[in-house]
Parts: structure tokens; C-alpha cells; sequence
């Protein structure tokens, strides 16, 4: 006896028979993943330090006698040439006590070489002659004193320079030694920075670097390095790096601030790639691996690399198995094949 099927029935069967075989009836879609470009490094670190400039030199001047001040008549900022008078003490009081030394002094010269005379003659004893010959020269000391201190009335420029601050006021009366105003020299600025050991080192070979100041962000000068301590500072953790910035026209002003750049040379980075540390996978029977993507067919492969040494912000240092301008996938590292097709996506994407 012969069973019929029913034509709907046995097509769904085959419908069935068709879905259990294993073959996906839809388009297989690619597995997306990000990418990154294998770069090259920079044969030079630039490192920025921050200073506040100072002035080559700085003073404070002061009289070297007391008394009241009648001539001052500078102010901040005033540019004074080297030997100008700046202030003068009231030199009356000096002037007199000058004038009665000089007397002393010229009545104790003229007997003492009428003392000598006698002496030679051997008409007058040793202690006589001895006695005006020493009050000859307390008197020649006691004059010379002061002159000195009539002249020490006048304060004058140590060099040329510039009016700093002006800690006194006119008929002001003033000690010895006590301060009167600062007096800088900016025709250079003093450029100090505290480094690390390794800057430190590699700045004693290096003759200048580029300083920018925060007024003027976009120009650069060139400062010319001096000096590198050869100690560490009291925080037994950093040294001290002077340079000097040559500022002729006095344009730029102390304390100023800005930051130094020093390029320094870093010959062990100057080979190899870098990539993210995020690219790297690792197996025992392979080691250290990345994932590089064709850049047409997009097609991925397993390529061996060597780490040479982890590098800031999370990257590392290739030193075999990239080059620079290739693509590495660093994301969904396990799904992944040889051979196996992908979607790429950047990662600054």
C-alpha cells in the first residue's frame, strides 16, 4: 500500500533537513577590531623645566657712614651707568672733620721733619724722634680716614645697570651698612633649573637650549648653558643647571617666567618602533607576538616581535619583527587568527 505525502508537509521537511546541515544561511560579518600604527622614535627627549629669570647680578648698596640722606633722586626701573652717583649723605659734618684732620696731619709732618733733622745732627734722643715720627703717622692715618669717609658720602653705581627697589626716602637718615636699594644688571638673565641625574649628565655636553617665556609664548631664545653642579642640592635629589640669556636692549625683564627645553639625546631609542603595550599578546610556544593587519586585504597574521623596553604613557619599544608604518591590532586579541578577516577601526577613532 502506497503513502501519499502532502506536498506542504514535505517541503517543510526539506526546510528542515536544509537548517540542520550546518550552513549558515547568512552573510558572515567580520570581526571589528581597533588598530594602531607601529611609529618610529624620536632620536631626542624634550624635556620643560619652569624658571623664574633672574638678573645676572644682583647688589644691594649701602652707605659706608651714617647720616641723613639730601640727594636721591632715582626710582625703580632707572638705568644708571657705571660711577654715577645715585644718593649722597649731607658731607658737611665729613667735610669739617676732613679739614681739622688735614690740619693735625700737616702740623704733625712739619715737626716730624724737624724732629729728623735734629736727630740726624744727634741733638735730640731716640724717643723724641720716635715719639714724632708715630704721632706723624696717627695723623696721616686719621687724615686719610677721612677723606675716604667724605668720599663713602656719595653713593655711586657698582656698574651699569638698573634701579631695583628703593627701600629709603629722601633725608631719611641712614646707618652704616644699612640697606639703601637694590641695583641689577639684566643685560644677561640667569636662567636656573633643578634636573634629574640622567638630564644632568647629558647637559654637561651641551652647550645651549630653547627657553620660551609665558608673556610670549610663541618666540623662543636661545640661552646659552653655563654651569651643571657637580652635587646634588640639599634635597639630595636633584642639580642645579645655570644658564645665561643675553638680553642687550633689556627687553626681557627678571622674574619673568617661562620654561627651559632641553633636547636630550637618546641614542638607545633611536632604533626600532613603538607601538601600545595594548597590541602585545604573549604565548609560552610562540613568546611575545602581535597581530598585524594587511592594509588592503585586511587580513590578519601572527608576527613574533622583540621588547626592547616599556616606554611612558603605554607604549613600548619594539626593536624586531615591525616596522614603522605598519598596523597592529589591539583589541579583541583572542578572537583572532591567521589568516582571519577583519573590520578595522583607528584608535583614535
Amino acid at each position: 500500500m502506497r503513502t501519499k505525502v502532502h506536498p506542504i508537509l514535505l517541503s517543510g521537511i526539506v526546510f528542515l533537513l536544509y537548517a540542520c546541515s550546518g550552513k549558515d544561511v547568512r552573510r558572515e560579518q567580520n570581526l571589528l577590531v581597533r588598530t594602531a600604527d607601529a611609529s618610529t622614535l624620536s632620536s631626542k627627549d624634550s624635556r620643560e623645566f619652569p624658571f623664574i629669570a633672574q638678573p645676572f647680578r644682583t647688589s644691594e648698596l649701602s652707605f659706608r657712614v651714617s647720616g641723613p640722606i639730601n640727594h636721591l633722586d632715582v626710582y625703580a626701573g632707572n638705568q644708571c651707568k657705571q660711577g654715577t652717583i645715585i644718593a649722597k649723605i649731607d658731607p658737611r659734618d665729613f667735610q669739617i672733620r676732613k679739614e681739622r684732620a688735614e690740619a693735625v696731619y700737616q702740623q704733625a709732618k712739619a715737626e716730624f721733619e724737624r724732629i729728623r733733622v735734629l736727630y740726624q745732627k744727634e741733638n735730640i734722643s731716640a724717643s723724641t724722634y720716635e715719639k714724632a715720627k708715630a704721632d706723624y703717622a696717627s695723623a696721616k692715618t686719621a687724615f686719610k680716614t677721612a677723606a675716604y669717609e667724605l668720599e663713602d658720602t656719595r653713593l655711586t653705581a657698582p656698574f651699569t645697570g638698573y634701579v631695583g627697589e628703593v627701600y629709603i626716602e629722601k633725608y631719611q637718615d641712614v646707618k652704616a651698612t644699612q640697606p639703601v636699594l637694590s641695583f641689577i644688571d639684566i643685560h644677561q638673565l640667569k636662567i636656573e633649573i633643578y634636573v634629574t641625574q640622567d638630564i644632568a649628565y647629558a647637559a654637561q655636553k651641551m652647550d645651549s637650549m630653547q627657553v620660551y617665556f609665558d608673556a610670549m609664548p610663541h618666540k623662543t631664545f636661545k640661552a646659552h648653558i653655563a654651569e651643571v653642579s657637580k652635587g646634588t642640592t640639599q634635597n639630595n635629589l636633584s642639580y642645579l643647571l645655570t644658564a645665561f640669556l643675553p638680553n642687550k636692549d633689556g627687553d626681557l625683564l627678571a622674574g619673568m617666567s617661562g620654561k627651559a627645553v632641553l633636547d636630550i639625546p637618546q641614542a638607545e631609542r633611536s632604533s626600532g618602533v613603538c607601538i601600545p603595550q595594548a597590541a602585545l599578546c604573549h604565548r609560552p610556544s610562540e613568546g611575545d607576538y602581535v597581530w598585524a593587519v594587511h592594509p588592503l586585504t585586511k587580513d590578519v597574521s601572527l608576527r613574533k616581535v622583540e621588547i626592547k623596553k616599556l616606554l611612558p604613557d603605554g607604549y613600548v619599544q619594539i626593536s624586531r619583527g615591525l616596522k614603522a608604518g605598519e598596523t597592529v591590532a589591539v583589541s579583541s586579541l583572542r578572537f583572532l587568527s591567521d589568516g582571519m578577516k577583519v573590520t578595522t577601526i583607528s584608535k583614535t577613532e
